[in-house]
């Protein structure tokens, strides 16, 4: 791909990418320059620099103008940008403070999306998810959310969650492997433009599978809870992602109707 790019409350349960409670276990944010995709209100001058800081905003570049061409076919409206903020420790967001030890998330209240690079690493070696596109995944799954959250899908989860909260983990399920679907359907649209090198969807299957609750629990050292789960099995998070790569079909991203 080419360079460039917990729980805060019930809002980040339902947008954060990985599992709060294994990784809990503010800081400076960094402001895209001239990139209108990577900002934050607290945020100094963007460095897109290092190898991950290319990587992650190479993919923000990418993901965020895949979105601006398909979302307005997809839905009939207009996409509206996120913006991106890297922050390290711990950083103030619209849902609350943020630290380090939730991993990349998105807010719905403020519409941005945080990245902790330091946990990128930790992925890689805590749980073996390397290559570029496993860090590529993690910004399509979170840009994601955003389109999530600009279709009102977020804000009706909330609501039923409150409504039904025996089955809160199930709607929070199902609204992560959709966006686990996003991120394959704009895998395809890079893949076919050339943007992938060969065996870069392997690396996404990986981290996938990677951050599966069963996953992370048993890696942790902890019993595997199904009634604990929030973001899917490492079989549904590469199920989800392959059935979007497959399809190149957000609107195929149909995971509210197998609850």
């Amino acid at each position: 791909m080419r360079a460039g790019g917990g729980i805060l409350g019930l809002v980040v349960v339902l947008a954060a990418v990985f599992l709060p409670r294994l990784l809990s276990g503010g800081g400076q944010g960094f402001a895209g320059s001239e990139d209108p995709a990577l900002s934050g209100a607290d945020a100094g001058p963007v460095a897109c620099e290092t190898e991950i800081e290319q990587i992650v905003c190479g993919a923000v570049d990418d993901v965020s103008e895949y979105w601006l061409a398909e979302f307005p076919d997809l839905w009939g409206r207009p996409y509206d940008e996120a913006d991106t903020v890297f922050f390290t420790g711990a950083t103030n967001t619209g849902c609350g403070q943020g630290n380090a030890q939730m991993g990349p998330f998105y807010c719905p209240a403020d519409a941005l999306v945080y990245f902790d690079l330091d946990f990128l690493l930790r992925l890689q070696q805590q749980f073996g998810a390397t290559g570029d596109l496993a860090a590529q995944y993690i910004v399509a799954h979170e840009y994601g959310h955003h389109v999530q959250n600009l279709l009102g899908v977020s804000r009706d989860v909330r609501r039923l969650q409150q409504q039904n909260p025996g089955l809160a983990n199930q709607y929070s399920v199902a609204l992560e492997l959709q966006a686990d679907c996003f991120a394959g359907a704009w895998a395809q649209s890079a893949d076919q433009r050339a943007q992938l090198e060969p065996g870069e969807i392997a690396e996404a299957l990986n981290a996938a599978a990677a951050v599966g609750d069963d996953r992370i629990q048993s890696g942790s050292g902890m019993a595997v809870d199904p009634d604990s789960f929030t973001h899917g099995t490492s079989e549904q998070r590469v199920q989800w992602f392959r059935r979007g790569y497959d399809t190149g079909d957000p609107r195929r991203c149909t995971t509210f109707d197998e609850l």
